[in-house]
């Protein structure tokens, strides 16, 4: 997986060569594209106009819909979903002005029939998400290495290299739960029975 190369960056998804690296293997079911996405059924969270428009700046394609925000060490970490993709972004912390380009962002497609589910999984993120899903790595500035997870009813991200003392601080999301797991950082947004550590949360205002 190639590196990030900082914020804001010149980046769209990192996960292009693993956007479906489901914990299980065999042949790639088809798309269950024909059905409503349930995390897609949530409701948009509220972001800054600068947020938001560097979000889909360009090379993004299409507007995305943020489902939570959470600053995270001077960054935000945004969690989004576009295109039957789950996506997590990083920007500065209160941007006053969009960027030019789409920040560096990591992405993991919306989990295929059957595909990407064992209950025997251990490692994030299935001791996280309930269900099938599928899941993106990536080297991302300023933070050592991050892991999204995308499923039918959730998202989860798992942050490496946040310093010891460093809160997860929730900024908008109805859904968004935060909370440290030994030294990394995990933030997950979407429905309560598909998340399955969703406490503690971290931080005022989570």
């Amino acid at each position: 997986m190639r590196r990030s190369e900082g914020l804001p960056g010149a980046a769209g998804l990192l996960a292009a060569a693993a956007l479906l690296a489901a914990c299980t293997g065999g042949e790639a079911p088809s798309r269950r594209e024909d059905v409503a996405w349930a995390l897609d059924g949530l409701a948009a969270t509220s972001a800054a106009p600068a947020v938001q428009r560097s979000i889909d700046a360009l090379p993004a394609r299409g507007t995305a819909k943020i489902l939570g925000i959470a600053e995270v060490s001077g960054i935000d970490v945004v969690l989004a979903i576009r295109n039957g993709t789950c996506q997590v972004s990083l920007l500065p912390d209160g941007l006053a002005e969009p960027t030019t380009a789409a920040p560096d962002s990591l992405g993991s497609q919306r989990p295929t029939v059957g595909g990407g589910f064992s209950d025997a999984h251990r490692d994030f993120p299935g001791s996280v998400l309930a269900g099938a899903y599928t899941q993106a790595s990536a080297e991302m500035t300023p933070f050592t290495f991050m892991t999204v997870g995308c499923s039918e009813k959730a998202m989860a991200v798992r942050i490496e290299g946040v310093k010891d003392s460093a809160e997860a601080r929730k900024k908008s999301g109805d859904s968004l739960r935060s909370w440290r797991d030994g030294p990394d950082t995990l933030l997950a947004v979407g429905a309560p029975e598909a998340i399955r550590r969703s406490a503690p949360d971290s931080g005022p205002g989570s």
